[in-house]
């Protein structure tokens, strides 16, 4: 079942993935485009990222409590990343 499209709450920003962002200083793509909906539209792809098994619990225990998918928070906090320009860690 697919989580609430309740936009009202945000994605706190706990500092975990800082160190992993330090290096990254340019977008890859049109930043303008999630505003106009473009970001949302085409074909899914898989995403694969490496993690500990510990915050990947912990996270998956978070989103469990707010009834949400790990991947719908990674969607929302990468949709708002690109319309800000920045990743907000």
């Amino acid at each position: 079942m697919p989580p609430s499209s309740d936009d009202s709450n945000t994605i706190p920003a706990n500092g975990a993935l800082d160190a992993a962002m330090e290096t990254k200083t340019e977008a890859n793509a049109d930043t303008s485009a999630a505003s106009r909906g473009g970001l949302t539209e085409g074909e899914e792809v898989k995403f694969n990222a490496r993690i500990p098994e510990n915050l990947r619990d912990a996270f998956s225990d978070l989103c469990d409590q707010e009834g949400r998918s790990m991947s719908w928070v990674i969607r929302q906090w990468m949709l708002e990343a690109v319309e800000d320009g920045e990743t907000g860690l």
